[in-house]
């Protein structure tokens, strides 16, 4: 139970990635907020945590809304006082060549996907630094970026960028709250291609694109790439977090952790 009496809180976590995080963190004794755009796939994530562990709690909210992150925050104090980990999961991607994506696609993504993260970290930092000087190791914050944030990738101009500024970003808040003893850590999570909705939509791009001929063919183009020869399930993303989340990385803070089948060390 390598997360007994932790306070998490996972975005995002309705289906895919973030839900298989949310069942991960409650295996090891974790109390996940399980928040979602979506009331409904939250709630049915919550309910399913009770057979992991600790009960899980559902979250209505919109990461882009510096209101509801407040509310959501506030919610969480009131009712446990503490927040120990934070993992900002949730994202969108927007698979177009450069000159077909508009102003309105970039400004979209990045507002999910990046902007979400500042607004996220901000709000809960108080909270989370309370709950840090509890604690032994303190705090860990695991923002979700993607390997497109390491290495560039075709129709995914907009999306890379955005991916590639979560990595910055959290390696930058990292040196700060080190600097200020806050015992928090912050790490990112770059996953490669993973099983479910996210890689449906690079597919289908390819054949949009012209560069597959089926979503078949596209999957196994793609995949092509991939030393280990598959795309991971969305387990192996969660385990990963649960490292970063976890005191087995407390000395490990501003770095990455690339979970792509050895797609970035060619």
């Amino acid at each position: 139970m390598k997360l007994n009496d932790k306070v998490a809180l996972v975005t995002g976590a309705g289906q895919g990635i973030g839900e298989a995080i949310a069942k991960r963190l409650a295996t090891e004794g974790a109390l996940v907020y399980v928040s979602d755009i979506d009331h409904d796939r939250a709630d049915r994530v919550a309910k399913k945590l009770a057979g992991f562990g600790p009960q899980g709690k559902s979250l209505l909210l919109d990461v882009t809304s510096p209101e509801a992150w407040a509310k959501a925050i506030e919610k969480i104090r009131l009712e446990k006082g503490r927040l120990d980990i934070l993992v900002n999961n949730a994202g969108i991607t927007i698979a177009k060549y450069f000159e077909e994506t508009s102003l309105e696609d970039w400004r979209k993504i990045m507002t999910v996907n990046l902007e979400s993260q500042f607004i996220a970290m901000q709000a809960a930092l108080p909270l989370m630094k309370e709950s840090a000087l509890k604690s032994d190791r303190g705090g860990s914050i695991v923002n979700m970026s993607s390997v497109s944030g390491i290495i560039g990738t075709p129709v995914l101009a907009a999306y890379t960028a955005s991916k590639a500024g979560v990595r910055y970003l959290s390696k930058s808040v990292a040196l700060d709250f080190a600097k200020r003893g806050y015992k928090i850590r912050v790490n990112t999570v770059h996953p490669g291609v993973t099983e479910g909705e996210s890689a449906s939509v690079l597919f289908e791009s390819r054949v949009r694109a012209g560069l597959s001929v089926s979503v078949s063919q596209a999957r196994t183009d793609w995949i092509a790439n991939y030393p280990l020869g598959r795309a991971a399930s969305t387990d192996e993303i969660a385990n990963a977090v649960l490292f970063l989340a976890s005191d087995e990385s407390s000395y490990i803070t501003g770095m990455e952790l690339t979970v792509d089948g050895g797609l970035s060390a060619q």
